[in-house]
Protein backbone atom coordinates (compact mmCIF):
# COMPACT_ATOMS: atom_id res chain seq x y z
CA UNK A 1 0.00 0.00 0.00
CA UNK A 2 1.39 3.35 -1.00
CA UNK A 3 2.29 6.21 1.31
CA UNK A 4 -0.03 8.56 1.64
CA UNK A 5 -2.90 6.70 0.53
CA UNK A 6 -4.86 6.20 4.47
CA UNK A 7 -7.56 8.16 5.60
CA UNK A 8 -6.45 10.57 7.87
CA UNK A 9 -9.27 10.88 10.91
CA UNK A 10 -10.08 13.50 13.27
CA UNK A 11 -10.41 12.74 16.91
CA UNK A 12 -13.71 14.33 17.90
CA UNK A 13 -15.89 12.08 20.04
CA UNK A 14 -18.65 14.47 20.55
CA UNK A 15 -21.48 15.33 17.88
CA UNK A 16 -23.24 18.89 18.23
CA UNK A 17 -26.84 19.43 17.75
CA UNK A 18 -28.32 20.58 14.15
CA UNK A 19 -31.41 22.11 14.08
CA UNK A 20 -33.91 20.65 11.73
CA UNK A 21 -36.59 18.68 12.27
CA UNK A 22 -37.22 15.85 9.85
CA UNK A 23 -37.94 12.35 9.92
CA UNK A 24 -35.27 9.28 9.46
CA UNK A 25 -36.06 5.33 10.01
CA UNK A 26 -34.08 2.56 11.60
CA UNK A 27 -33.62 1.22 7.73
CA UNK A 28 -32.21 4.30 6.59
CA UNK A 29 -29.74 4.39 9.32
CA UNK A 30 -28.43 1.26 8.94
CA UNK A 31 -27.99 1.69 5.27
CA UNK A 32 -25.86 4.82 6.25
CA UNK A 33 -23.90 2.89 8.46
CA UNK A 34 -23.28 0.17 5.66
CA UNK A 35 -22.03 2.66 3.21
CA UNK A 36 -19.68 4.30 6.25
CA UNK A 37 -18.05 0.57 6.50
CA UNK A 38 -20.06 -1.24 9.39
CA UNK A 39 -20.02 -4.87 8.63
CA UNK A 40 -22.95 -5.59 11.48
CA UNK A 41 -25.60 -3.03 13.17
CA UNK A 42 -27.95 -3.21 15.74
CA UNK A 43 -30.05 -0.91 17.73
CA UNK A 44 -30.74 -1.23 21.93
CA UNK A 45 -33.36 0.40 23.37
CA UNK A 46 -31.45 2.64 26.46
CA UNK A 47 -35.18 2.58 28.66
CA UNK A 48 -33.27 -0.34 30.57
CA UNK A 49 -29.37 -0.09 32.10
CA UNK A 50 -27.22 -2.70 32.55
CA UNK A 51 -28.71 -5.28 34.41
CA UNK A 52 -27.93 -6.28 37.66
CA UNK A 53 -26.41 -9.67 37.52
CA UNK A 54 -23.63 -7.78 34.80
CA UNK A 55 -23.13 -5.12 37.08
CA UNK A 56 -22.63 -6.89 40.05
CA UNK A 57 -20.42 -9.57 38.33
CA UNK A 58 -18.31 -6.87 36.85
CA UNK A 59 -18.09 -5.18 40.36
CA UNK A 60 -16.60 -8.67 41.71
CA UNK A 61 -14.09 -8.70 38.74
CA UNK A 62 -12.48 -5.52 40.26
CA UNK A 63 -12.65 -6.12 43.55
CA UNK A 64 -10.86 -9.52 42.63
CA UNK A 65 -8.41 -7.20 41.28
CA UNK A 66 -8.26 -9.65 38.15
CA UNK A 67 -8.19 -6.07 35.87
CA UNK A 68 -4.56 -5.30 36.92
CA UNK A 69 -2.98 -2.05 36.73
CA UNK A 70 -6.10 -1.11 34.93
CA UNK A 71 -7.22 1.44 37.45
CA UNK A 72 -9.13 3.77 35.06
CA UNK A 73 -11.77 0.26 35.04
CA UNK A 74 -12.63 1.02 38.55
CA UNK A 75 -14.27 4.89 37.73
CA UNK A 76 -17.73 5.73 36.64
CA UNK A 77 -19.89 2.94 37.72
CA UNK A 78 -22.82 4.94 37.25
CA UNK A 79 -22.12 5.29 33.90
CA UNK A 80 -20.95 1.93 33.15
CA UNK A 81 -24.27 0.98 34.15
CA UNK A 82 -26.31 3.65 32.75
CA UNK A 83 -24.90 5.20 28.96
CA UNK A 84 -27.64 7.65 29.68
CA UNK A 85 -25.39 9.71 31.28
CA UNK A 86 -23.14 10.30 28.39
CA UNK A 87 -26.18 12.00 26.58
CA UNK A 88 -28.72 13.24 28.48
CA UNK A 89 -31.95 12.04 26.98
CA UNK A 90 -30.71 9.60 24.92
CA UNK A 91 -33.14 6.54 23.79
CA UNK A 92 -31.08 4.48 21.89
CA UNK A 93 -27.74 2.87 20.97
CA UNK A 94 -27.08 1.84 17.87
CA UNK A 95 -23.89 -0.57 18.19
CA UNK A 96 -21.53 -1.33 15.12
CA UNK A 97 -19.11 -4.07 13.97
CA UNK A 98 -16.40 -3.02 12.05
CA UNK A 99 -14.18 -5.84 10.64
CA UNK A 100 -10.72 -5.91 10.77
CA UNK A 101 -9.53 -9.16 9.43
CA UNK A 102 -6.98 -9.31 6.63
CA UNK A 103 -5.35 -12.53 5.40
CA UNK A 104 -1.78 -12.02 6.80
CA UNK A 105 -2.15 -13.14 10.39
CA UNK A 106 -0.36 -11.81 13.07
CA UNK A 107 3.25 -13.15 12.75
CA UNK A 108 5.82 -11.72 10.18
CA UNK A 109 8.43 -12.79 8.48
CA UNK A 110 10.64 -11.95 10.88
CA UNK A 111 8.94 -14.04 13.61
CA UNK A 112 7.51 -11.62 15.91
CA UNK A 113 3.78 -11.90 16.70
CA UNK A 114 1.80 -8.93 16.92
CA UNK A 115 -1.92 -8.60 17.75
CA UNK A 116 -3.58 -8.24 14.07
CA UNK A 117 -6.23 -5.84 15.44
CA UNK A 118 -3.07 -3.15 15.44
CA UNK A 119 -0.93 -3.55 12.19
CA UNK A 120 -2.91 -0.30 10.75
CA UNK A 121 -4.06 2.78 11.49
CA UNK A 122 -5.92 3.43 14.58
CA UNK A 123 -8.80 2.36 15.01
CA UNK A 124 -10.15 5.05 17.26
CA UNK A 125 -9.31 7.31 14.90
CA UNK A 126 -11.01 5.62 11.73
CA UNK A 127 -14.41 4.33 13.47
CA UNK A 128 -14.83 8.04 15.00
CA UNK A 129 -14.41 9.56 12.18
CA UNK A 130 -16.85 6.81 9.46
CA UNK A 131 -19.62 7.22 12.64
CA UNK A 132 -19.54 10.65 13.26
CA UNK A 133 -19.88 11.55 9.90
CA UNK A 134 -23.11 9.50 9.70
CA UNK A 135 -24.14 10.97 13.02
CA UNK A 136 -23.92 14.30 11.81
CA UNK A 137 -26.47 12.84 8.84
CA UNK A 138 -28.78 11.84 11.62
CA UNK A 139 -28.55 15.00 13.15
CA UNK A 140 -29.06 17.09 9.93
CA UNK A 141 -32.21 14.99 9.28
CA UNK A 142 -33.75 14.63 12.67
CA UNK A 143 -32.73 17.49 14.73
CA UNK A 144 -31.92 14.67 17.37
CA UNK A 145 -28.79 14.67 19.37
CA UNK A 146 -25.92 12.11 18.66
CA UNK A 147 -22.83 11.10 20.64
CA UNK A 148 -19.95 8.71 19.08
CA UNK A 149 -18.15 6.31 21.14
CA UNK A 150 -14.86 4.34 20.48
CA UNK A 151 -13.40 1.87 23.47
CA UNK A 152 -12.56 5.44 25.56
CA UNK A 153 -15.86 6.23 27.07
CA UNK A 154 -16.98 4.14 30.22
CA UNK A 155 -19.55 2.07 28.24
CA UNK A 156 -20.11 -1.63 28.51
CA UNK A 157 -19.62 -2.22 24.49
CA UNK A 158 -19.79 -5.42 24.25
CA UNK A 159 -22.76 -5.80 26.71
CA UNK A 160 -24.48 -3.96 24.69
CA UNK A 161 -23.90 -5.51 21.24
CA UNK A 162 -25.44 -8.40 22.62
CA UNK A 163 -28.33 -6.18 23.28
CA UNK A 164 -28.07 -4.88 19.99
CA UNK A 165 -28.17 -8.51 18.51
CA UNK A 166 -24.98 -8.01 16.80
CA UNK A 167 -23.48 -11.09 18.10
CA UNK A 168 -22.02 -12.81 21.89
CA UNK A 169 -19.60 -12.53 24.13
CA UNK A 170 -17.19 -15.96 23.76
CA UNK A 171 -15.58 -17.85 26.23
CA UNK A 172 -12.65 -15.97 25.10
CA UNK A 173 -14.58 -12.54 26.26
CA UNK A 174 -14.67 -11.71 22.50
CA UNK A 175 -17.80 -10.70 20.80
CA UNK A 176 -18.48 -13.38 18.02
CA UNK A 177 -20.93 -12.56 15.22
CA UNK A 178 -22.63 -15.76 14.28
CA UNK A 179 -21.09 -16.56 10.39
CA UNK A 180 -18.28 -14.27 10.58
CA UNK A 181 -16.14 -15.18 13.88
CA UNK A 182 -14.89 -12.05 16.58
CA UNK A 183 -12.25 -10.03 14.35
CA UNK A 184 -13.77 -6.96 14.80
CA UNK A 185 -14.09 -3.33 16.32
CA UNK A 186 -16.92 -1.83 18.32
CA UNK A 187 -18.17 1.65 18.22
CA UNK A 188 -21.45 3.21 18.76
CA UNK A 189 -23.33 5.96 18.18
CA UNK A 190 -25.93 7.14 21.30
CA UNK A 191 -28.78 9.36 19.85
CA UNK A 192 -31.63 10.60 21.84
CA UNK A 193 -33.58 9.68 18.76
CA UNK A 194 -35.78 6.79 19.69
CA UNK A 195 -35.51 3.64 17.30
CA UNK A 196 -37.20 0.05 17.21
CA UNK A 197 -34.64 -1.92 18.97
CA UNK A 198 -33.52 -5.34 17.39
CA UNK A 199 -33.80 -8.64 19.07
CA UNK A 200 -30.59 -9.35 21.30
CA UNK A 201 -28.61 -12.38 20.89
CA UNK A 202 -29.11 -15.30 22.52
CA UNK A 203 -26.20 -17.69 21.85
CA UNK A 204 -23.28 -18.98 23.73
CA UNK A 205 -20.07 -20.73 23.12
CA UNK A 206 -21.39 -24.17 24.92
CA UNK A 207 -19.50 -26.21 25.88
CA UNK A 208 -16.54 -25.86 24.00
CA UNK A 209 -13.88 -24.29 25.62
CA UNK A 210 -10.94 -24.43 23.18
CA UNK A 211 -9.59 -20.78 23.94
CA UNK A 212 -9.40 -21.55 27.73
CA UNK A 213 -7.17 -24.48 26.97
CA UNK A 214 -4.78 -22.57 24.94
CA UNK A 215 -4.38 -19.24 26.29
CA UNK A 216 -0.78 -19.46 26.62
CA UNK A 217 -0.94 -17.58 30.07
CA UNK A 218 -3.94 -19.42 31.48
CA UNK A 219 -5.88 -16.22 31.82
CA UNK A 220 -9.30 -17.43 31.26
CA UNK A 221 -11.32 -18.56 34.06
CA UNK A 222 -14.63 -20.67 33.98
CA UNK A 223 -17.21 -19.16 36.09
CA UNK A 224 -17.70 -20.84 39.40
CA UNK A 225 -21.33 -20.62 39.01
CA UNK A 226 -23.45 -23.22 37.58
CA UNK A 227 -23.22 -21.55 34.37
CA UNK A 228 -19.28 -22.11 34.64
CA UNK A 229 -19.30 -23.74 31.06
CA UNK A 230 -20.64 -21.47 29.14
CA UNK A 231 -18.61 -18.12 30.99
CA UNK A 232 -15.33 -16.96 31.54
CA UNK A 233 -13.32 -14.06 32.85
CA UNK A 234 -10.17 -12.85 32.04
CA UNK A 235 -7.29 -12.59 34.66
CA UNK A 236 -5.50 -9.75 33.40
CA UNK A 237 -2.15 -10.58 35.40
CA UNK A 238 -1.99 -13.30 33.14
CA UNK A 239 -2.96 -12.27 29.75
CA UNK A 240 -0.24 -11.86 27.21
CA UNK A 241 -2.62 -8.71 25.69
CA UNK A 242 -2.60 -7.03 28.83
CA UNK A 243 1.36 -7.82 29.81
CA UNK A 244 2.15 -6.45 26.68
CA UNK A 245 0.38 -3.80 26.15
CA UNK A 246 -1.09 -2.29 29.41
CA UNK A 247 1.04 -2.92 31.87
CA UNK A 248 3.94 -0.69 33.20
CA UNK A 249 7.40 -1.85 34.29
CA UNK A 250 9.34 -5.47 34.50
CA UNK A 251 7.20 -8.31 33.25
CA UNK A 252 6.56 -10.92 35.85
CA UNK A 253 9.34 -13.51 35.79
CA UNK A 254 7.31 -16.15 34.79
CA UNK A 255 5.86 -14.51 32.05
CA UNK A 256 6.81 -16.48 28.56
CA UNK A 257 5.94 -14.35 25.41
CA UNK A 258 6.67 -16.96 22.60
CA UNK A 259 7.60 -13.93 20.31
CA UNK A 260 4.35 -12.11 21.32
CA UNK A 261 5.52 -8.57 21.08
CA UNK A 262 2.37 -6.56 21.17
CA UNK A 263 -0.74 -8.05 21.64
CA UNK A 264 -1.62 -12.15 21.34
CA UNK A 265 -4.04 -13.73 19.05
CA UNK A 266 -4.01 -17.29 20.28
CA UNK A 267 -7.77 -17.51 21.77
CA UNK A 268 -9.03 -16.18 18.23
CA UNK A 269 -6.75 -18.13 16.35
CA UNK A 270 -8.34 -21.22 17.61
CA UNK A 271 -11.81 -20.39 17.82
CA UNK A 272 -14.04 -22.64 15.46
CA UNK A 273 -16.13 -19.58 14.88
CA UNK A 274 -13.04 -17.54 12.97
CA UNK A 275 -12.49 -20.82 10.99
CA UNK A 276 -13.15 -18.72 7.62
CA UNK A 277 -13.82 -14.99 8.77
CA UNK A 278 -14.78 -12.26 5.88
CA UNK A 279 -12.04 -10.49 4.76
CA UNK A 280 -11.78 -6.69 5.87
CA UNK A 281 -12.93 -3.82 3.19
CA UNK A 282 -11.16 -0.89 5.02
CA UNK A 283 -8.06 -0.39 3.56
CA UNK A 284 -6.97 1.65 6.83
CA UNK A 285 -7.01 -1.38 9.05
CA UNK A 286 -4.85 -3.65 6.41
CA UNK A 287 -0.94 -4.31 7.57
CA UNK A 288 1.76 -1.38 7.29
CA UNK A 289 4.92 -2.58 5.96
CA UNK A 290 7.34 -0.89 7.80
CA UNK A 291 5.72 -2.40 10.84
CA UNK A 292 6.15 -5.89 9.63
CA UNK A 293 9.84 -5.95 8.66
CA UNK A 294 10.75 -4.90 12.22
CA UNK A 295 12.82 -7.26 13.85
CA UNK A 296 13.68 -7.78 17.75
CA UNK A 297 16.88 -5.90 16.96
CA UNK A 298 15.30 -3.20 15.17
CA UNK A 299 13.07 -2.24 17.80
CA UNK A 300 15.72 -2.67 20.65
CA UNK A 301 17.89 0.00 18.91
CA UNK A 302 15.04 2.33 17.89
CA UNK A 303 15.23 5.82 19.11
CA UNK A 304 12.27 7.86 19.51
CA UNK A 305 12.03 9.67 16.55
CA UNK A 306 11.78 6.52 14.55
CA UNK A 307 9.30 4.87 16.97
CA UNK A 308 7.16 8.31 16.40
CA UNK A 309 7.61 8.01 12.95
CA UNK A 310 6.43 4.50 12.11
CA UNK A 311 3.69 4.21 14.68
CA UNK A 312 2.05 7.38 14.25
CA UNK A 313 -1.52 7.36 13.93
CA UNK A 314 -1.33 3.57 15.37
CA UNK A 315 -2.56 1.60 18.55
CA UNK A 316 0.58 0.36 19.30
CA UNK A 317 2.02 3.54 20.40
CA UNK A 318 -0.49 2.51 23.87
CA UNK A 319 2.57 0.48 24.62
CA UNK A 320 4.89 3.37 24.31
CA UNK A 321 8.67 2.60 23.04
CA UNK A 322 10.25 1.48 26.41
CA UNK A 323 7.21 -1.03 26.63
CA UNK A 324 8.08 -2.24 23.12
CA UNK A 325 11.78 -2.52 23.99
CA UNK A 326 10.94 -4.71 27.38
CA UNK A 327 8.82 -7.18 25.43
CA UNK A 328 11.65 -7.03 22.49
CA UNK A 329 14.36 -7.92 25.44
CA UNK A 330 12.14 -10.57 26.61
CA UNK A 331 12.17 -12.41 23.66
CA UNK A 332 15.72 -11.95 22.87
CA UNK A 333 16.07 -13.92 26.29
CA UNK A 334 13.61 -16.53 25.72
CA UNK A 335 15.60 -16.91 22.19
CA UNK A 336 19.20 -17.08 23.76
CA UNK A 337 17.68 -19.25 26.37
CA UNK A 338 19.64 -17.06 28.64
CA UNK A 339 18.09 -16.73 32.62
CA UNK A 340 14.93 -14.67 32.44
CA UNK A 341 15.38 -11.84 34.80
CA UNK A 342 14.58 -8.03 35.32
CA UNK A 343 18.17 -7.13 34.05
CA UNK A 344 17.18 -5.68 30.49
CA UNK A 345 12.96 -6.49 31.23
CA UNK A 346 12.41 -2.93 33.15
CA UNK A 347 10.53 -0.71 30.17
CA UNK A 348 14.29 1.34 30.37
CA UNK A 349 15.92 2.58 27.01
Amino acid sequence: MAEGTRLRVSATSHVKTVEQNFSMDKSEIKKLLASAGVFKIGIASLSDPVDSHTDEEYHQWIASGHHGDMSYLERYHDIRRDPRLLLPGARSLISCAFNYYTPYGNTTSTGLKWASYALGDDYHEVIRYRLGNVAEQIMSSTGEQCRVCVDTAPLRERYWAVRAGVGFIGLNNQLIIPGAGSHFFLGEILTTLSLSPDEPCTLTCGECGRCVSRCPGHALELSKKPIKKTHSHINAGRCLSYLTIEHRGPLPENTILSNHIYGCDECQRCCPHNINPPVTEIEEFFPRPEILALDTVDIRDMPQEKFSAIFRQSAIKRTKLTGLKRNASRIVEETTKRPLTNRSDDGSE
